[in-house]
């Protein structure tokens, strides 16, 4: 009787280890992507003509934040030297009529080869949509 019970318990962890690694390998995430995503037109984009070949805008995008605008830009310097980058969004509301006024607020950036950036600006509540540009620094 005291082998039979023996038995019971040597045999119960191989299921149970059996188990675990199974669920284990389901709990494996995978990621891959074919790079970022535009949910608007990238001719909201203007750059300075000399930038064209060397910063790429991978995505455009435009996203609801509790009421406010989010725009998002995805940039790659394709180039072989870092670039040195001014970003600015203007702000547009339903009309048409640009909310940004006489703001001129550049964002200043340093691209390295190679390197990706997220560049990101809020709108008001009552933004509907913006129009990005891009100079040399």
């Amino acid at each position: 009787m005291k082998k039979k019970e023996r038995s019971r318990l040597v045999s119960l962890p191989v299921p149970v280890f059996t188990l675990l690694v199974i669920m284990a390998g389901c709990a494996v995430n995978t990621y891959s992507s074919g790079g970022p995503i535009s949910n608007i037109g990238l001719e909201r984009v203007v750059r300075d003509p000399g930038l064209a070949s060397d910063i790429k805008i991978d995505a455009a995008r435009i996203d609801d934040r509790g009421g406010s605008k989010l725009g998002q830009l995805t940039l790659r310097n394709a180039g072989g030297t870092e670039k040195r980058i001014a970003v600015k969004f203007d702000w547009f509301n339903s009309d048409g009529v640009n909310l940004s006024g006489s703001r001129n607020d550049w964002d200043k950036y340093t691209l390295y080869p190679g390197e990706i950036k997220e560049v990101t600006s809020m709108g008001s509540s009552s933004a509907k949509d913006f129009r990005a540009s891009i100079r040399n620094q």
